[in-house]
């Protein structure tokens, strides 16, 4: 009966071992960079299923004009959640205590490109208040 349970042990080592190199295959994705018109630069990482884009994450932005009631300045910021996609598209508004940040975009037909839109406004850091980016178009493409 001993051997009957390492055998049973075994194969369910075996099965797991199998299903987590089909996992990856199951949820692949894609890494996006891009620019802003007025300098800046946008990432982020895609989540996909049977070849459609079901999630956004790790959307980040570093060098991005903003003005400040102290200046103008450039802000890195990056949203700390993944984005579902739907019908392409994704948006989040992410109000904290002292920062809004409003990130938007949508995917071309093909996935190969996205656009979108940036808006953040508050107080970036020590200092920094009375801070906002405007409306900021957004444009990247499948690294």
């Amino acid at each position: 009966m001993r051997q009957g349970k390492k055998l049973t042990l075994a194969s369910i080592a075996v099965g797991a071992i199998a299903l987590a190199g089909i996992a990856p295959a199951a949820a692949s994705g894609a890494s996006y960079t891009g620019t802003f018109p007025d300098g800046g630069t946008v990432s982020f990482k895609t989540v996909t299923r049977h070849a459609k884009i079901v999630r956004v994450k790790e959307f980040a932005w570093s060098d991005v004009p903003v003005t400040c009631k102290q200046g103008d300045s450039t802000y890195d910021g990056n949203l700390p959640v993944s984005l579902r996609v739907t019908n392409r598209a994704f948006s989040i508004q992410a109000l904290g205590t002292d920062l809004t940040q409003y990130v938007s975009g949508h995917f071309s037909k093909r996935g190969n490109r996205a656009n979108g839109t940036l808006n953040v406004f508050g107080i970036l850091g020590l200092g920094e208040t009375g801070c906002a980016t405007g409306k900021l178009s957004w444009s990247a493409v499948r690294r």
